[in-house]
């Protein structure tokens, strides 16, 4: 007889806390203004007391500029481990240290774009 078990795998989600939230937000600020941006926090991080399961961060335009340039953006963000992992118009999906990250951009329509994984 031949039995197979099924395992469920359990993953792990790790936290934000409000005080991580805004260290990395201070980091991603020193970066936005070059790519035409500022980055502001919000969601449950800021709104909500206790650890949250992602990251809510906000990029507007300066206006000042035409556009945001995201390619150049989310290069540049590597540099403080922030990955985008998808993206599609004003959402994209990122990771820092393996916590998620949803990224806004308000004023795209999505228009063109696609929601795919980025390639590395």
């Amino acid at each position: 007889m031949n039995t197979e078990v099924v395992v469920e795998k359990r993953e792990t989600i790790k936290t934000w806390t409000q005080a991580e939230a805004i260290e990395l937000v201070k980091k991603i600020e020193a970066i936005c203004p070059k790519f035409g941006c500022h980055v502001a926090l919000t969601g449950g991080c800021l709104y909500k007391g206790g650890e949250r399961k992602d990251l809510d961060i906000l990029f507007y335009r300066i206006r000042q500029v035409a556009n945001v340039d995201k390619t150049g953006l989310f290069l540049a963000l590597t540099e403080v481990g922030v990955h985008e992992i998808s993206g599609w118009g004003w959402c994209h999906k990122a990771t820092y240290r393996g916590k998620k990250i949803d990224c806004f951009f308000p004023e795209e329509d999505g228009e063109g774009e696609s929601n795919s994984p980025i390639e590395p």
